[in-house]
């Protein structure tokens, strides 16, 4: 009768064990999923992509569901999104112009809402953000600038007595190829004043705006350097 008993005992704390694994476990279970369900509610930007890629400019796109008014942050590192432009007014359709890039340099950005981070996990983040990616498009120097002036015909004499006077062209002879400085402005484009050896090259620049491109080649012809 006592082993009855004490057999009884046990299945019941048997039991009682199991249920509080099977408590346990669902209790552990159900928190995941609202954690996972809230990082992936949280991010009310659908959608994101980039659009209308240039040398120097690209639009970021994306929609919501409701009316809000976001911004782009975006930069030349993934872990330092230095630049920030905001969208200009509400809406559910929203593109954000960047603009004042530097070509052929791939960029990092995050659509922020409020105080929503919306990375390329589709989730919204605080810190181990994963940025979207683009790369604007390279761009050729402009085509070189060959002088056409035409030799002026020789002047004949009017006398016999006097020599004949040929009158010799003016203005500046054609160029066959970039100066040896210009070449090296060409060797540089793309390169910004965020580059680690910016100060090696910013005197590249010619037109001084901290971006070395295709104008400052065409002004570096234009002023003889």
């Amino acid at each position: 009768m006592q082993l009855f008993s004490f057999q009884k005992k046990i299945r019941v704390v048997l039991i009682v064990v199991f249920l509080i694994l099977v408590l346990g476990v669902t209790v552990l279970v159900g928190r995941e999923a609202a954690v996972n369900l809230a990082k992936a509610s949280s991010c009310p930007a659908q959608k994101i992509s980039v659009a209308q890629v240039t040398g120097n400019s690209a639009v970021v796109v994306w929609d919501t569901e409701n009316d809000t008014q976001g911004r782009v942050e975006y930069g030349v590192s993934a872990n330092n999104l230095s630049f920030s432009t905001p969208e200009g007014s509400v809406g559910s359709k929203h593109n954000v112009p960047l603009t004042l890039l530097t070509p052929n340099t791939v960029y990092y950005y995050l659509v922020t809402i409020g105080k929503n981070r919306c990375d390329a996990t589709g989730q919204a983040c605080t810190d181990n953000c994963v940025p979207f990616t683009f790369t604007t498009a390279q761009v050729s120097p402009p085509s070189q600038i060959v002088s056409t002036n035409t030799p002026a015909p020789t002047i004949r004499p009017t006398s016999s007595s006097s020599p004949s006077a040929t009158v010799r062209p003016f203005g500046p002879s054609p160029t066959s190829g970039l100066s040896a400085f210009c070449s090296i402005v060409k060797n540089n484009v793309g390169k910004n004043s965020k580059d680690p050896n910016w100060n090696n090259v910013k005197k590249y620049d010619v037109d001084g705006n901290g971006v070395i491109n295709g104008l400052d080649i065409f002004k570096c012809q234009k002023e003889g350097k």
